[in-house]
């Protein structure tokens, strides 16, 4: 028997559309003509790089924090040398009275208490008056400090070689300084005494700043130290003691002020000779420098187990330009028991 196997040509033909073998292609990500183990060479090459980078960058990030932080030390030590240098300066003063001219006399020492040199130190003047209702300091033109002797103490114990300078480091800032008025340099342990008589343009409580000043040996920039004066009515008076009872009598209605004085700081402002005693009835005489009126005073009573005096002060003519009540207050202040009258 025989089979005829009739078959549709469409479906023949897609039968053998079906049998057609089918061919893929690998993908290639290096991109056309680059071969697969190129393309992965290419690829460990470019993440390498990129570590490279990577590793480059937060080095020269760590490089740029390690240079900041040393160059903030390093400010940071400069700034406290300075400080250390300008706390180690040490200005101070003192007025006294010249015997001979009956003027205050400035006696200014600077001293340097640090173990390093302080170069090129200078330094400026400067008198006037604080006004009290406004606390503000207004300059005197007409008021001069006159020096009379600038002296070089050196640090070193059992050296008695002074040197005498022609000149002090502290001028007036209202006049053009010398060429050579700086220290050029001002060593550990040594000191700089300045002696200047004040010719004061009128008879009234003065304030003097002085301000001391230095190159920072590190950045060079200017480095000050200001230290402040007070120059009392008294410091301004002639004083003549008496240990005489006999007495100049007070009118009984003539103002007068009654201070208190510890015996000790009244020995060191009227000069009490170690030899003379202090008792009461005695007599001292102050004569402002220009002055017609004098200011009389007598110890009148000593109080608080011989420690304290009890003075009375009136003004032998009337003259409204004695402030009679201001040097009864300095006295009190200078005679150790009461607040300072500089507020």
């Amino acid at each position: 028997m025989t089979n005829n196997i009739s078959m549709d040509p469409a479906k023949r033909k897609r039968d053998s559309n079906s049998l057609e073998p089918v061919i893929s292609t690998p993908k290639n990500d290096a991109g056309p003509g680059i071969a697969p183990e190129m393309s992965t060479m290419v690829n460990l090459l470019a993440s390498s790089v990129q570590g490279m980078q990577g590793s480059l960058g937060n080095a020269y990030q760590s490089m740029a924090n390690q240079l900041k932080q040393s160059m903030e030390m390093t400010h940071t030590m400069s700034n406290m040398m300075e400080m250390f240098l300008v706390s180690s300066l040490s200005v101070c003063s003192r007025i006294e009275r010249d015997g001979r001219s009956e003027k205050p006399l400035l006696i200014i020492t600077t001293e340097n208490k640090s173990q390093f040199p302080i170069p090129n130190v200078s330094g400026t003047l400067r008198m006037g008056r604080i006004d009290e209702e406004d606390n503000t300091f207004t300059q005197s033109f007409d008021s001069n400090a006159n020096l009379k002797s600038s002296t070089l103490i050196p640090a070193k114990k059992g050296v008695k070689d002074t040197t005498k300078r022609e000149h002090s480091i502290y001028w007036a800032e209202e006049d053009s300084p010398p060429k050579d008025i700086s220290l050029d340099v001002l060593l550990p342990g040594s000191k700089l005494v300045d002696v200047f008589s004040l010719d004061l343009d009128s008879f009234d409580e003065w304030v003097i700043l002085i301000e001391a000043s230095f190159k920072s040996p590190g950045t060079g920039k200017k480095l000050f130290k200001k230290h402040e004066c007070c120059v009392y009515l008294i410091d301004q008076c002639k004083i003549e003691l008496y240990w005489s009872l006999d007495t100049i009598p007070r009118d009984e209605y003539q103002q007068s002020v009654q201070p208190r004085m510890m015996i000790k700081s009244f020995r060191e402002v009227f000069h009490v000779p170690v030899v003379d005693g202090v008792k009461v009835g005695m007599r001292f005489v102050l004569s402002p420098s220009g002055m017609y009126a004098s200011v009389i005073g007598k110890v009148i009573d000593i109080l608080e187990d011989d420690q304290v005096l009890q003075l009375d002060l009136w003004l032998d003519e009337n003259d409204d330009d004695i402030d009679l009540d201001r040097i009864g207050s300095e006295l009190m202040v200078l005679g150790g028991a009461y607040p300072s009258l500089k507020q």
